[in-house]
């Protein structure tokens, strides 16, 4: 094979393993949410992608620069709003823009008549939901069961 279709290999390869960085740099700076973001696991990524660029920078393949270079300014990009983000979260009592509500939107911890409620937690987790849901579906199957 020749050389120039190994390097286009390479540069199809980096453009899609760069380019899963996006939609997660997205999410993360329109949402602020950075609650569920791994500073270890960004801080180790961040470290080895950089490796890689040296390694690629020593052996002069430019498919391995390319990538390892914009996916290094990308996870650097997340290590940054993390950082940033987790300091605003804890400014705003936990609160980033997404989970705070909306003007003339009633908030999850009040009440109708406005008064916030000391509750700990924000409400049931998704397991305890689809749980309710698969036992709602079992009893209405069950009453209905040879009925028709």
């Amino acid at each position: 094979m020749e050389r120039i279709y190994i390097e286009y290999i390479g540069l199809a390869a980096g453009t899609l393993t760069t380019a899963a960085y996006l939609p997660q740099v997205w999410k993360t700076w329109r949402t602020k949410a950075v609650g569920d973001i791994s500073l270890v696991m960004y801080t180790s990524m961040f470290l080895g992608v950089t490796l890689w660029l040296a390694y690629g920078v020593l052996i002069k393949a430019p498919a391995v620069i390319a990538a390892n270079g914009v996916s290094l300014l990308l996870i650097g990009g997340m290590l940054r709003m993390k950082i940033k983000y987790r300091k605003l979260g804890k400014a705003n009592g936990g609160q980033t823009a997404e989970t705070q509500p909306n003007p003339g939107q009633a908030n999850p911890g009040q009440n109708f008549t406005g008064q916030t409620h000391t509750s700990h937690n924000s409400g049931p987790s998704l397991a305890t939901q689809l749980g309710r849901s698969l036992r709602q579906l079992k009893d209405k199957h069950h009453r209905t069961w040879g009925k028709r």
